[in-house]
C-alpha cells in the first residue's frame, strides 16, 4: 500500500493493463496520473485518475514535466518514451520506471534462444546499470502466478475496487475479428473472446 503523496503515472492508460492498474494503485493510496487520448479522459476520471493528460494535445514530455516529480512510472507505449519519462521520476528516493515494452521476444526470434535470451541480459543489465547511476530504479515487467496478489485482487474486485473494463466481447467464430480490432490499437480495457457461447 501507498500513502497518497505517492504519485504513480500511466502511460497508455486506457488500454487493458492500463485501466486495471489505475484502479489497483488508487485502491492502494496512490496519486494516479493518466496518460491516454481526450476521448478516454471520463472512462479514467471513472476509474479514479487523479490527472489526465491527453497526449494529443501537445507535446507530452513538456506537459508533464509542468507536473510534480513521479514515484513510479508504468509504460505500456515504450518506443520514444522511454527516451524522456524516466526523467519525470524523483531521483535518489527509489523511484521506479517500469516498462511493458521489451526487446525479450523479439531478441529471442531474431537470434534464437541462447543468443537472444543473452543479449536481453545484456540490454537490461546495461539500462539497470545506466539509470540506477542517474539515481532511478529501471525495470522491465515480466509477468509471474502468485496466489497472495490474486487473492488480494480478488478482494479488491469483490469489494468494487477494482472493475474490469471490457471493450468488446467476441464469439470464437469470431476470433480473426477480434485479432483484427486488437491491431487497430486505442483499446479501452480488454477485447474479450467467449469461448462458451461459440455463435
Amino acid at each position: 500500500m501507498f500513502i497518497f503523496s505517492y504519485r504513480v503515472l500511466i502511460l497508455g492508460a486506457s488500454g487493458g493493463v492500463g485501466t486495471f492498474a489505475v484502479q489497483l494503485v488508487k485502491a492502494w493510496g496512490a496519486h494516479v496520473t493518466a496518460v491516454c487520448s481526450h476521448d478516454a479522459s471520463t472512462l479514467m476520471k471513472k476509474l479514479g485518475a487523479d490527472d489526465v493528460i491527453d497526449y494529443k494535445s501537445g507535446n507530452l514530455e513538456q506537459q508533464l514535466k509542468t507536473l510534480p516529480l513521479f514515484d513510479f512510472i508504468l509504460d505500456s507505449v515504450g518506443g520514444s518514451t522511454e527516451r524522456w519519462a524516466l526523467d519525470l521520476l524523483k531521483k535518489w528516493s527509489g523511484a521506479t520506471y517500469v516498462t511493458l515494452v521489451t526487446p525479450f521476444l523479439i531478441n529471442m526470434d531474431k537470434l534464437g534462444v541462447a543468443d537472444g535470451m543473452l543479449q536481453t541480459g545484456v540490454t537490461i543489465g546495461s539500462k539497470t546499470v545506466k539509470h540506477l547511476l542517474k539515481g532511478v530504479h529501471y525495470r522491465w515487467a515480466f509477468f509471474m502466478p502468485s496466489g497472495p496478489s490474486l487473492d488480494e485482487i480478488a478482494q479488491l474486485v469483490d469489494s468494487g475496487k477494482v472493475q474490469p473494463v471490457i471493450q468488446e466481447v467476441f464469439p470464437f467464430s469470431e476470433v480473426p475479428k477480434a485479432f483484427l480490432k486488437l491491431e487497430e490499437g486505442h483499446a479501452r480495457g480488454k477485447t474479450v473472446i467467449d469461448v462458451i457461447n461459440k455463435k
